[in-house]
């Protein structure tokens, strides 16, 4: 059984809310409220398919919303060399092309990503053009399990702190901030030595960071979802990303299970509502 799921089956027995596994691992759960509700890892039956979806695509996430909450300028590149049937989606017809438009649009450092994927594989933090090819050499490489057909050049943006906030049906249930040694780019945080958790409770930054994400929370069938958001060093906020499964392990590394076991808490009562 997953950490994050074992917080959930808790929180159901705290509540007196009957649940049942219903696989081998028990890592997939049925937990007895309404007609029932299924959980499967860290998914959950609270958002649509296509939000789902929407947030596992970084550039549709942009495109999306960035002109209703701030985020870092993106621009998404197409792997040149895909198939046929969608050569006509090519702007760029080859990786020197790329980089040029990335060298017109953007100033280095740049951070270069693959559009889908988690947990900082093929990010990179590039100051030159040498790097750009190389980070492109990466996403764009058939033979890896980390293949992305899009890959994403993104202004950089100096982080002074960086927050996972959580909501449900709008309502903030748990914020906190990643906290790593790596002061110019946070990635990977939990990898580094001093890298940890740390629970965010004044009400002003949680007012504040609830007020810029506002819009975001307006997307139909948005329901459950974890936002990454930098504070820059003049204090304004950036979206990076949402999450529509965020998973807690990193958190309750750092804090231990019982914040996770009152968020599903919290979660159930008003999904029992």
């Amino acid at each position: 059984m997953e950490t994050h799921i074992k917080c959930l089956t808790q929180a159901c027995d705290n509540q007196k809310i009957k649940y049942q596994s219903l696989d081998d691992e028990q890592n997939v759960i049925k937990v007895a409220l309404g007609d029932g509700l299924l959980f499967q890892q860290n998914r959950t039956p609270f958002n649509t398919e296509v939000i789902a979806s929407i947030c596992k695509d970084k550039g549709h996430t942009y495109q999306i919303l960035h002109k209703q909450v701030a985020m870092p300028k993106t621009i998404g590149f197409l792997d040149f060399n895909t198939h046929d049937h969608f050569q006509k989606y090519v702007n760029y017809p080859s990786q020197d092309a790329i980089i040029n438009e990335i060298e017109n649009v953007f100033s280095y450092p740049v951070v270069v990503k693959r559009n889908r994927g988690a947990l900082g594989i093929n990010v990179f933090l590039c100051r030159d053009s040498s790097a750009v090819k190389a980070a492109l050499d990466q996403i764009f490489n058939r033979n890896s399990c980390s293949y992305d057909y899009i890959a994403l050049a993104q202004e950089y943006i100096q982080p002074k702190q960086e927050f996972r906030v959580v909501f449900f049906r709008k309502e903030l249930l748990l914020c906190y901030q990643r906290v790593s040694e790596n002061k110019e780019f946070g990635l990977r945080y939990w990898d580094t030595d001093k890298g940890r958790a740390l629970p965010i409770h004044d009400p002003e930054e949680l007012s504040a960071l609830t007020q810029f994400i506002q819009p975001a929370l307006e997307l139909p069938g948005l329901n459950y979802v974890g936002f990454d958001i930098i504070k820059n060093h003049q204090g304004e906020y950036r979206l990076l990303e949402m999450n529509s499964g965020p998973k807690y392990n990193h958190y309750i590394q750092s804090c231990g299970e019982g914040g996770i076991v009152k968020l599903f808490e919290k979660i159930l009562l008003r999904a029992a509502e």
